[in-house]
């Protein structure tokens, strides 16, 4: 079966069990899932009863997809799909189904896509439960989800790496943020295929080519979003300081950790990023 035929039958499966069709794609990192429970008259699909959809086997993504929206003080978002839970490339060492929710998400009608995600500080003045806006990244994978159908339609830019997030999507965030009174870090984000972490010396590397952060998901997400049309910003929650940078031995159990302390604080500013979003 064809890879537009099994999303046809995803979106299909999806649309016969939803009553609003979203405009915004919420993707929620690892152990940053407590931000959908705050959705309002939430519908809610496993992920294992869409035809197709990926399955997640990490730890702290639970595989839900959340359709509803935010309210606050009066004011109410346009309606979200918010994707609890990812896949990462290296759970199938295949882009398309690393990028499946997002082809879905697109096709559903979304506009704009938010993504989150655990990361590994490297910039020595980032801390460990810092927020931080990505500007720009390094794709060390080499690895690119373009849709071979339009490869002769891409410009000699989109044959690298791809766009940036989007601007206005980044503007919401640093209104939010100031309107929040939050620190929020900006910095450059590196895509690393993982599973394991990054060696004291890839850490020097990477500090040396000019990344803040570093993780094992968001640009394939990223890069694709941006070529289907849709607006894209992305934060990571910096949940360890990488090797070499921190005190003790590197785990996820650190990264759920983190994320559960700062879980309000992120919390607040996707929503309120998100009720700024009105197109």
């Amino acid at each position: 079966m064809t890879d537009n035929l099994k999303l046809e039958k995803a979106v299909s499966f999806l649309t016969s069990r939803i009553t609003r069709m979203p405009k915004i794609a919420v993707v929620l990192g690892s152990g940053l899932g407590d931000f959908a429970s705050h959705i309002k008259d939430p519908i809610e699909i496993r992920s294992s009863d869409i035809p197709f959809y990926p399955a997640s086997s990490v730890a702290g993504h639970d595989g839900q997809l959340i359709f509803g929206t935010l309210q606050s003080n009066g004011r109410e978002s346009l309606p979200l799909l918010v994707f609890k839970g990812r896949v990462h490339f290296y759970e199938s060492g295949d882009l398309a189904t690393t990028t499946f929710p997002v082809r879905v998400a697109n096709k559903l009608g979304c506009k704009s896509l938010l993504v989150t995600n655990a990361a590994g500080g490297i910039n020595p003045a980032f801390a460990e439960g810092d927020l931080m806006l990505i500007e720009d990244f390094i794709n060390l994978t080499f690895l690119n989800p373009h849709q071979p159908e339009k490869a002769a339609e891409l410009t000699p830019f989109h044959r690298g790496n791809s766009t940036p997030p989007d601007d206005r999507i980044t503007q919401h965030i640093n209104s939010a943020a100031h309107k929040l009174g939050m620190k929020l870090q900006r910095g450059t984000y590196c895509w690393l295929k993982g599973p394991s972490y990054e060696t004291k010396a890839e850490i020097e590397m990477l500090r040396r080519i000019g990344a803040d952060a570093v993780g094992m998901s968001t640009v394939p997400e990223l890069i694709l979003a941006s070529e289907l049309g849709m607006r894209v910003g992305a934060i990571s929650l910096i949940s360890n300081m990488a090797a070499g940078l921190g005190i003790g031995r590197l785990s996820h159990e650190e990264v759920a950790e983190t994320a559960n302390r700062v879980k309000e604080i992120l919390r607040a500013l996707l929503e309120e990023t998100i009720l700024q979003i009105t197109d």
